[in-house]
């Protein structure tokens, strides 16, 4: 509630999991998470909504269109469209996916057309002043032998790829998220960068000089929050394995 955290008990939750793509809904206020890895190692395609303090598993059927199981995948809200958008992610077969679903509340629907290549923890957050989902990043493999620093724009239902201007030194797991009160997207270095934080300007990526930096950590969400007036970035890891 901005001062404390608070464990809730809801009489139905999702059953537990990692590397879920989870993004809120203003349009609906609720929000939406899809997929991610259960302890047993099985891959979930399972949507729930969540408002309230109540969690609502979207209903499923086989007639009905949803991406197909995965983890590692991107789910941000594309404030333009008012519709969540997934990208890629890591496929029950342990391969990376590149399609792109988008949820307006009541359904799936696939795009097709040109798109990122197949890619797993990739970061991606909607640009207001782009008015467009920007993705970056991500690697092809598990162990990041093949990663990617290039930034693509989801806007208007379709993808396009940016200037070399936006491309950075490839990296995955990295914090990602769009900073209200210095109006510019923020990166963070996640797996296999260099130590540091990254600005979007009109000409691409900027080094930002401040006097402490964050913890070098991995897997870390990075959020706006409206309270604090600055971007809040809780957890994740020093290293895989």
């Amino acid at each position: 509630d901005g001062d404390d955290w608070v464990e809730i008990k809801p009489r139905v939750s999702p059953p537990g999991r990692h590397r879920a793509g989870m993004t809120y809904d203003p349009v609906r206020q609720q929000a939406v998470l899809f997929g991610g890895q259960g302890s047993n190692l099985q891959f979930f395609s399972d949507t729930w909504l969540y408002a309230e303090r109540q969690w609502q598993q979207w209903p499923t059927r086989w007639w009905t269109a949803h991406p197909s199981p995965r983890c590692g995948h991107c789910l941000t809200f594309d404030e333009s469209q008012g519709v969540a958008v997934l990208f890629g992610g890591v496929g029950r077969f342990h391969q990376s996916l590149g399609d792109t679903w988008l949820f307006d509340g009541s359904r799936w629907k696939q795009l097709k057309g040109p798109s990122p290549r197949p890619r797993r923890y990739a970061s991606m957050a909607y640009d207001p002043d782009l008015q467009g989902c920007v993705l970056h990043g991500g690697s092809n493999d598990e162990l990041g032998k093949e990663s990617y620093g290039d930034a693509w724009l989801f806007r208007d239902g379709e993808w396009t790829c940016l200037g070399a201007e936006f491309k950075t030194s490839p990296r995955d797991d990295h914090g990602f998220a769009y900073h209200h009160t210095a109006q510019c997207l923020v990166m963070l270095e996640g797996v296999s960068a260099p130590r540091g934080i990254l600005t979007r300007g009109a000409n691409g990526w900027q080094r930002v000089a401040i006097r402490q930096l964050h913890p070098p950590h991995q897997c870390s969400p990075l959020v706006w929050n409206e309270s604090l007036n600055g971007l809040m970035l809780h957890g994740g890891e020093v290293r895989h394995g």
